[in-house]
């Protein structure tokens, strides 16, 4: 029997990160609702161990072994090809079985064959069936106390909750587990919200209670970890806008400002504001990453791209400016839930390792106020920390919205519309943290937006 186990992995990269290295002996109890990702848990924790060489027995009361396998291979957690190597051994009980007999199957296969993780898939029906015999009952719970300590190893306790209930019905089972996680799922905006509940976790500096999490195909059981702050980022390197009237009324911002630009309702905007961001990032040579929930890609690059191009130069080499200094990403924010949201472009932030992200679009952005504000305002910290600067653009068809998140921001733009001898015109309010609000004429924005187009323009001259 091998009982050399340095160290085991929950194998779900969020998990890893707050529970770090598990030392053996150890024990994870999984409860959950019907179908809210239990199995699927338990088996990631089992194969993410066994790609490390360590053998896992999956004992499983309901599930049927081809069954499971082929659902979990969907999954990127290929059972299949663990078995054949001779790292998992399935089997499956009876639920009439005596619970002394169980633990004597376990036992002789343990001592038979030698594994350092143990799945118990699940055990509500067997402490169900010792319900009426205290002695037995208690018999069986301290057998499993006992058995990580007897294989030097993990034990994985799979359990039901009923929908509904959030609490654990099963004896002294959690007071043998090491780790207790609840698995629930809920409805929101028509979308199934999955909830990963940390209960305990014994021996590890845990302070987040509950993330998100989903169950994705080639990937498995995903978590959302928050990003949570305990401090406040420092301020990086000071940088200038490309245009003499931006410098003059904002001077410097810094490479990790959040900067608000907001547009009146029914308007066309962002398009001098990704001009200037352009040149920007040719001047500071920074990669801009641009995500937009109401334009795809290539609609919002094109449009860039001919607007600098009728300024009198090759589209062609526009285009090829624009890749080397941008990249363009579109997301429905009605496809996930706001967590998601920020998971998914979290995500595309560490793919693509930007200088700094453009949201496009975020007045679409219809969530619970207080919920969007908080996680605003931490994914905004988080990006900070990075060194990562942001810019949201969008319509401000809500006063109070646009209030409560200019009170987060650096810098905020405020473009006014009004009427000048029947002409249409406008001009750009500026708010700047600790300083007094300035204005920015439309005459003073096209002469900035010129200036930021000689840049490109120059920039390609050299190419």
């Amino acid at each position: 029997m091998l009982r050399n186990a340095n160290y085991f992995t929950i194998g779900v990269e969020g998990l890893d990160k707050l529970f770090g290295e598990i030392t053996p002996p150890y024990t994870i109890l999984i409860a959950g609702h019907p179908g809210a990702g239990k199995t699927t848990l338990a088996s990631s924790i089992c194969y993410s161990n066994m790609l490390k060489g360590y053998r896992c027995l999956y004992v499983s009361v309901y599930e049927e072994k081809d069954k499971l396998f082929k659902i979990m291979d969907k999954l990127n957690i290929k059972l299949f090809e663990a078995e054949k190597k001779g790292l998992l051994k399935f089997f499956r009980v009876p639920l009439t079985l005596d619970v002394e007999k169980f633990a004597d199957i376990i036992s002789r296969t343990i001592s038979e064959n030698g594994f350092n993780i143990i799945v118990v898939d699940s055990i509500t029906a067997l402490i169900e069936s010792a319900k009426l015999d205290a002695e037995k009952r208690a018999w069986l719970l301290n057998y499993f106390y006992q058995l990580p300590s007897a294989i030097n190893g993990m034990l994985i306790l799979v359990a039901e909750l009923p929908f509904g209930r959030e609490s654990i019905d099963l004896g002294s089972a959690e007071f043998v587990s090491d780790a207790t996680f609840i698995l629930k799922h809920t409805i929101e905006d028509r979308f199934i919200v999955r909830l990963l509940e940390i209960r305990k976790a014994r021996g590890k500096p845990i302070h987040l209670a509950e993330v998100p999490f989903s169950i994705v195909e080639n990937r498995g059981l995903v978590v959302y970890m928050p990003p949570i702050l305990e401090e406040l980022p420092k301020l990086k390197e000071e940088i200038f806008f490309p245009c003499k009237c931006l410098r003059d009324k904002i001077e410097h911002m810094h490479k990790d400002f959040l900067i608000n630009i907001f547009f009146p309702p029914e308007t066309i905007y962002g398009r001098e504001a990704l001009i200037i961001l352009l040149a920007t990032a040719i001047i500071y040579n920074l990669k801009i990453l641009v995500i937009s929930y109401i334009s795809s890609p290539s609609t919002l690059k094109d449009m860039l791209g001919n607007i600098i191009s009728s300024y009198g130069v090759d589209f062609k080499k526009v285009d090829k400016l624009i890749d080397k200094y941008m990249v363009f990403k579109g997301l429905n924010p009605y496809a996930q839930s706001l967590m998601q949201l920020m998971a998914r472009e979290l995500e595309l932030v560490e793919n693509h390792n930007p200088n700094m992200v453009v949201f496009h679009g975020i007045h679409v952005l219809k969530y619970d106020p207080i919920k969007r504000l908080k996680e605003l305002y931490t994914e905004a910290l988080y990006l900070k920390s990075k060194g990562v600067g942001i810019v949201r653009i969008g319509n401000c068809d809500d006063e109070k919205r646009c209030a409560e998140e200019s009170s987060i921001s650096d810098i905020t733009l405020k473009v006014e519309r009004f009427t000048t001898d029947s002409k249409f015109d406008y001009r750009i309010i500026v708010y700047r943290r600790y300083r007094e609000p300035v204005v920015i004429t439309s005459q003073e924005m096209k002469i900035c937006v010129q200036e930021a187009i000689d840049y490109i323009k120059q920039s390609l001259a050299e190419l």
